[in-house]
């Protein structure tokens, strides 16, 4: 049996990226979304949700956007002079205390059940800032003290040379050397976790309904997870990432129904991460 979680990132950054998911998941193939609860749309983004039960929700931790939950001054090395998450890896790496991002993914999950009215399906994280080292062990330690039963690993072998050398760079040196160390910490911790994680941009240069079919061609029996990013794009996005307009893109390819096509050849069948914490896959 082949499991494939379809998880749209970045729930509640902004209400066209809300709507967006859910059209991606009432209209295509996703089955499962992260949740930004520092965000101002994250409220908006719950309601949304509870109309659409089918699709499963965990949260997406967070201290490189928006603001903290907590109030700045408690966690001074993660923000700027404004209050806001420092935007970027490096930055984060440089200056945050890890006492204080413990502090702030505590007070995230807290929002999370105070929103939503239960435990988040899974933790994953924006920038996948949890894959760093350090802060791997401050989300796997979350989740085991609160009882989340899964979380995002992403593996080396799935990563950007797996379809093309040409795409290697540093970058994907280091992100491969931190995702490999966190997975094996995910793993020792005896979270739920799919074999196989890959994200949509990720694929191939240049986004397609073909790629994607590829790869959900390649599937073997086991778990898997596809991260995307779609959305609808307007002003707030704009203000706030760089991310826009390839955002509508994996919109019209989570939503184009060769896909579904592919996945009822294949088998596959569309889950949320509480699906593999039940079915044991660590």
């Amino acid at each position: 049996m082949i499991r494939l979680i379809v998880n749209a990132d970045d729930f509640g950054l902004t209400p066209g990226v809300s709507r967006g998911i859910v059209t991606a998941h009432k209209d295509g193939i996703v089955s499962s979304t992260t949740l930004m609860v520092n965000m101002p749309a994250a409220p908006e983004a719950v309601a949304m949700a509870r109309e659409h039960p089918g699709l499963h929700l965990g949260l997406h931790l967070v201290v490189t956007a928006g603001r903290p939950v907590l109030p700045p001054g408690q966690v001074p090395s993660l923000v700027d002079a404004e209050g806001h998450f420092r935007k970027g890896f490096r930055a984060l790496r440089l200056t945050a205390k890890l006492a204080e991002v413990a502090l702030e993914w505590e007070a995230q999950l807290d929002r999370f059940e105070e929103l939503v009215g239960r435990l988040p399906t899974h933790l994953d994280s924006h920038h996948d800032a949890h894959l760093a080292p350090g802060l791997t062990e401050i989300a796997v330690a979350l989740a085991k003290r609160r009882g989340v039963k899964a979380m995002r690993a992403v593996f080396p072998r799935d990563l950007p040379w797996q379809t093309s050398l040409l795409r290697l760079d540093p970058t994907d040196l280091i992100y491969a050397r931190y995702a490999g160390r966190a997975a094996r910490v995910i793993e020792d911790s005896g979270l739920a976790h799919p074999r196989r994680t890959v994200g949509l941009v990720r694929l191939r240069e240049e986004l397609s309904v073909a790629a994607v079919a590829g790869w959900l061609r390649s599937l073997r029996p086991g778990s898997a997870e596809l991260i995307t990013h779609p959305g609808f794009v307007d002003d707030e996005l704009r203000a706030i990432s760089s991310l826009t307009d390839k955002r509508e893109r994996e919109l019209r390819i989570m939503t184009d129904a060769h896909l579904r096509e592919v996945l009822e050849e294949r088998k596959i069948a569309l889950v949320g991460f509480d699906a593999l914490a039940e079915g044991g896959d660590r």
